[in-house]
């Protein structure tokens, strides 16, 4: 048995609105086609084309289809006067493909997350994510790093379009 712990600079981005949670919720999940059906089904049986088309069916506006969402604060309600937190995991897998082909690694942090952090007055949203690129990109290959780029960009784009004023 062996251990390797690597070392890595984590960036994390926070965008910050004055929308409301609910609101920032309410894009989000537009942006990601949330109420479409999960496809992990067919999986393991399909084709790269017929894969590839029931990815592109499923994702929204954004690219990025949802996956899951947590209500962090629902239980944190339990124990303290917490605001509403939520975190969405997003992702696309034709886009983590991109990536996963160089280092299988990324895999630890694909598909992606979005936490939703309501203002403790409740005017106002936060939403924070690891940039993609700091937490893919493990190593010095230079395709892994630009595929890892892309997505800090199109992910900036699904942020920017949900808390937009």
């Amino acid at each position: 048995m062996s251990k390797t712990i690597t070392s890595h600079m984590l960036q994390l981005v926070t965008f910050t609105t004055s929308l409301p949670i609910s609101q920032v919720m309410s894009r989000l999940d537009d942006q990601v086609a949330k109420g479409s059906p999960a496809i992990t089904a067919g999986w393991a049986t399909a084709t790269r084309e017929e894969f590839e088309k029931g990815i592109n069916d499923k994702v929204g506006p954004s690219g990025f289809m949802f996956f899951d969402e947590y209500n962090y604060g629902r239980f944190l309600q339990l124990y303290t006067n917490s605001p509403r937190v939520h975190v969405y995991v997003v992702g696309n897998p034709i886009f983590a493909q991109t990536m996963l082909q160089h280092d299988l690694r990324a895999a630890c942090n694909v598909p992606l997350r979005l936490l939703l952090i309501e203002k403790a007055d409740g005017v106002g949203t936060d939403v924070v994510y690891h940039l993609p690129s700091s937490v893919i990109a493990l190593g010095d290959d230079a395709k892994l790093k630009a595929a890892a780029e892309v997505i800090d960009k199109k992910l900036e784009s699904l942020v920017e379009s949900i808390t937009a004023p």
